[in-house]
């Protein structure tokens, strides 16, 4: 109920910084209307370190009281930034050669109910490249059968600063943040359950990739 709470502030505050600074936009937003399900994937390119939180802005406030979100982070920017885990973050802890014990936390939180929001790329590229789909999202997809709805980022990458978020450029009124929201689908749409895990989350983020 604590991370519920804090969600829904720092949207009301996200999203009147992003009105405000970011010349924020949002395309589909009528695409929502097509999930038949409380709880639902959320998949997105990645670009920079506001991207879960313009994210969140995207769906309609009302939408988004009747949601509570949970997205992976590096453990290494929860020790940069601990707040986070107030809005939903939580650290994705790599086991080498092991999915499910790494996905172990996502599990639970969506047998608990929890919508997931994932960045199949991982990281976001500093070079401003597309990046390969890591397999989480295929193993989660094929394990759990829930909508998938895909969101396209642009400019985002605009308030990165060397080592974390730059406030200056998120005030400087230079950076223009859209976001397009596709269709949802469900797995068998896009791939096949023969597939491995990285062919499916390969596939899965295409849909993402269609509208870049």
């Amino acid at each position: 109920m604590l991370i519920y709470f804090f969600q829904k502030i720092i949207y009301i505050v996200t999203i009147i910084i992003a009105n405000l600074f970011l010349h924020f936009q949002v395309e589909g937003k009528k695409n929502l209307k097509l999930i038949k399900k409380k709880q639902y994937f959320v998949i997105a390119n990645h670009r920079g370190f506001l991207d879960a939180f313009l994210l969140c802005d995207a769906i309609p406030f009302l939408h988004f009281l009747k949601t509570n979100f949970r997205y992976m982070i590096k453990p290494e920017w929860i020790k940069v930034y601990p707040i986070v885990k107030l809005f939903g973050g939580y650290p994705l802890h790599l086991k080498k050669g092991d999915l499910k014990k790494t996905l172990s936390n996502t599990e639970q939180f969506i047998k608990n109910g929890k919508n997931i929001l994932i960045f199949p790329e991982g990281t976001f590229p500093k070079d401003g490249k597309q990046l390969k789909a890591k397999q989480g999202i295929g193993y989660l997809a094929k394990k759990y059968n829930l909508p998938i709805l895909p969101m396209a980022l642009f400019g985002s990458d605009g308030v990165n600063g060397k080592k974390g978020l730059d406030f200056k450029k998120v005030f400087s009124k230079k950076c223009f943040v859209k976001i397009k929201i596709g269709k949802p689908f469900y797995f068998n749409d896009v791939a096949d359950y023969s597939d491995d895990n990285l062919t499916a989350a390969q596939k899965i983020m295409d849909r993402v990739n269609a509208m870049l």
